[in-house]
C-alpha cells in the first residue's frame, strides 16, 4: 500500500478501494469527454434518418451510451394504446408511479424514438 503524507505531517494509508474509485472516476472523465466529443450534428442526423439502426459506429456508441445512463431522469417511450400512439415520460423518483407523463404524442414509433433521442442529447450536452 503506497503511503500518502497529509497536512501536519501525518501519514494516511491509501487502499485498494481508493486507488479503485480514482481509477473509476477517471474512466468517468474520460468517457464523457469523448461521448461529448462524438455527439456530433453528424450523429443527430444519422440517428434522425434510421432511428431503429443500423448505426455506424459513432452514432451507435452515442446511442449505447444514452441508453445505459442512470435511470433517473431518463426519458422513455410508453404504448398509450394497442399499436399507438406512443408518448414519452420521464422517470422521476418522488413523483406519483416515479413517472411524469410528457405532454406530446407520437403517431410511429421512429418519432417517438427521434424526440427521445434529441431530449436526451439535450440534458447530456446540458450536464
Amino acid at each position: 500500500m503506497a503511503k500518502q503524507i497529509v497536512a501536519g505531517g501525518s501519514e494516511l494509508m491509501r487502499t485498494s478501494a481508493d486507488r479503485s474509485s480514482e481509477l473509476m472516476s477517471i474512466f468517468e472523465q474520460r468517457f464523457s469527454a469523448r461521448l461529448r466529443r462524438d455527439f456530433t450534428d453528424e450523429v443527430a442526423v444519422a440517428y434522425d434518418r434510421s432511428p431503429l439502426g443500423p448505426h455506424d459506429d459513432k452514432t451507435a456508441r452515442v446511442v449505447r451510451a444514452l441508453g445505459n445512463a442512470s435511470v433517473t431522469g431518463k426519458e422513455i417511450i410508453l404504448n398509450l394504446g394497442p399499436n399507438g400512439p406512443w408518448g414519452i415520460g420521464r422517470i422521476t423518483v418522488g413523483a406519483p408511479g416515479n413517472l411524469v407523463l410528457l405532454p406530446s404524442t407520437f403517431y410511429t414509433y421512429e418519432n417517438a424514438l427521434r424526440e427521445v433521442f434529441a431530449l436526451r442529447r439535450k440534458n447530456f450536452l446540458e450536464s
